[in-house]
């Protein structure tokens, strides 16, 4: 088992309060980009412009649109930092600049565990409604974790309540492989989630699992009404959700624009930890804006804030050479990496995988990236964050001992060549994210230096797990490699791998892990650290599984990220924190 990691429990002073004694306000009125900020690179370690006023409008802006506005089925650290704004775990991070503490939500508190880990008993805070008024109760928590884990809608959020409770190795659980808990209904889950108490809900698991308080941070567990969801399996709510926080859904047009408004049933008695609150009067989301347009209107006070991507490169220089503007800046890490997957399906030769691994030079890839302000090389996945992680070397630039391999590769699977006798196959990036579009253009000029052909093509944000994910898609199309970044669902070794590159990563459609990677030794190794009571045993399992699949050459880490973010002086309370899912703390903020 893994022992239950250590969470400060109990109630935490209101995140204004703490804001308003820990720390001062911006000198000077006015907004965007007309008035001085507090500081640059700050709101990780401090809370900005701290301020209770309420009112005005917050004005939020992406050059991305959503996968999804059902907290449910969406796996974005963006949409999740937003969707908080109006739904609740039962878990959540607190509301501390640079913290990562976690603390009751809508649950009173950590779990109760019991039966060395099997068992965990939460208790919902008493009062807490929907926006019609309807009280929560703990049935509503458990049909929002069957419906996003056990029907037609998985594939694309997070898949950790399934693989946990009803792990597909086990030949106990057979009959939940195809459950469809909207056509089949869930009896079949009264002996592993109980609700029989409809303040508690008792989860039993068939093996200890000591992560589990980071599994209900997860928006799966924010509640879901059945009678109105399960009457269209999921597709009415999909489109405009209830809320059960601060803020409520005011209207959604979907890939354009979100608003939402406080919500007038919110009991802030219910919420004791002050989880949410509504600052803002009207919070306006411009959603798939050009990013070059996004970032003028973040420069010229137009807009707030990001949602969570970082500024174009190419105004790094504006931004740092601008005394106000680079005093309304952070560039901070957040513990995610810019990386590419290769297609072990696709290319399932290890030594075509190592030729492609050796011959990227990261350094170009790293200056269409940001540079030293867009982060450092990688070598390999565990970030330095994550508690036991160890950085190694593994492939550097070679484009001679690329080319050997190819040649081996080519002797070996001759299949695996095109007619000119080339490997060849597509490189994925999103579109409307000029610098990852750009580093996809540097890892094809290099390859195309060892004699790899590639073509770089885009697919949207909010879809792009549906073709890089997809297994059918990626092999018919060759899609060799996608680029993206990623960063730990929590701050330990699971939360960074599980979906990244085990097979719990892996489904029909919508899978997380792109490289497809299906490794025995992988799968057991995180056996191994998830039966283990040791945390330092635990770590080193970790660490054993980053270099097995850099031994497989099964990703290309390209770089442990910087985020340059920009925040307008006219926003309060600004922080940067894991709640923020490592970038500014939407729940929180409010306007001057």
């Amino acid at each position: 088992m893994i022992p239950k990691i250590s969470i400060r429990a109990g109630a935490i002073a209101a995140a204004l309060a703490l804001a308003l004694s820990a720390c001062g306000s911006s000198s000077g009125g006015g907004s965007g980009a007309s008035a001085m900020g507090p500081g640059y690179n700050l709101a990780s370690s401090q809370v900005l412009n701290a301020s209770v006023k309420a009112g005005g409008t917050m004005n939020l802006i992406s050059s991305q649109t959503f996968d999804s506005i059902d907290p449910g089925i969406t796996y974005s650290a963006q949409t999740w930092n937003l969707f908080r704004m109006f739904a609740r775990p039962m878990m959540a991070y607190e509301h501390t600049p640079g913290g990562n503490q976690i603390v009751g939500d809508l649950a009173t508190g950590p779990g109760k565990e019991s039966d060395n880990g099997k068992t965990w008993t939460y208790t919902l805070d008493p009062g807490a409604t929907f926006e019609d008024g309807t009280a929560i109760t703990s049935s509503d928590v458990r049909w929002a974790i069957e419906r996003s884990n056990w029907s037609s809608l998985v594939g694309n959020g997070p898949t950790y309540f399934r693989n946990i409770l009803t792990p597909s190795s086990d030949p106990r659980f057979a009959q939940f492989a195809n459950l469809d808990v909207y056509k089949d209904g869930d009896k079949a889950f009264d002996k592993i989630i109980d609700t029989s108490d409809p303040t508690k809900i008792v989860f039993h698991l068939p093996n200890s699992f000591g992560e589990f308080d980071y599994v209900m941070t997860l928006l799966q567990t924010a509640p879901v009404e059945r009678g109105i969801d399960s009457k269209d399996a999921g597709d009415t709510y999909a489109k405009k959700p209830i809320s059960t926080g601060a803020y409520k859904i005011q209207s959604y047009s979907p890939g354009k624009e979100l608003k939402l408004v406080p919500n007038p049933a919110y009991n802030q008695q219910s919420d004791p930890n002050h989880m949410h609150v509504a600052r803002a009067a009207l919070v306006d989301v411009q959603l798939g804006v050009d990013s070059g347009e996004r970032d003028q209107e973040l420069l010229d006070g137009q807009a707030d804030a990001d949602l969570g991507s970082a500024l174009n490169v190419a105004d790094h220089a504006k931004v740092l050479q601008d005394n106000v503007l680079k005093s309304e800046t952070d560039d901070a890490p957040d513990s995610s990496i810019a990386y590419s997957s290769i297609n072990t399906q696709l290319i399932p030769d290890v030594d075509c995988r190592q030729a492609i691994e050796y011959a990227v030079n990261k350094n170009t890839v790293q200056n269409q990236l940001g540079g030293s302000w867009g982060g450092s090389i990688a070598t390999n996945l565990l970030p330095p964050s994550i508690p036991g992680a160890v950085q190694f070397p593994t492939y550097t630039y070679d484009p001679g001992k690329a080319k050997t391999l190819l040649a081996k590769c080519k002797s070996d699977s001759p299949q695996l060549f095109d007619s000119s006798g080339a490997l060849s196959f597509k490189i994925a990036a999103q579109v409307n994210a000029p610098d990852l579009q750009n580093a996809a253009t540097a890892i094809q000029s290099s390859l195309a230096g060892v004699g790899i052909n590639t073509q770089v093509t885009l697919f949207p944000f909010g879809q792009y797990s549906q073709y890089c994910g997809n297994q059918d898609y990626s092999r018919a199309h060759k899609l060799g490699m996608c680029l993206a970044n990623w960063g730990p669902d929590w701050l330990t070794g699971y939360g960074m791998l599980d979906q990244l590159v085990t097979a719990n990563g892996i489904s029909a459609t919508g899978s997380q892990n792109y490289a497809f990677l299906n490794d025995k030794t992988v799968n057991d190794l995180e056996q191994d650290a998830l039966n283990s009571v040791e945390p330092s045993t635990q770590q080193q399992d970790w660490v054993k599984i980053d270099h097995r699949v850099m031994d497989l050459a099964a990703i290309v880490p390209l770089t442990q990220r910087n985020v340059m973010r920009f925040r307008s002086s006219n926003l309060t309370n600004v922080m940067i924190n894991q709640a923020g899912s490592g970038g500014y703390d939407l729940s929180v903020l409010g306007v001057k």
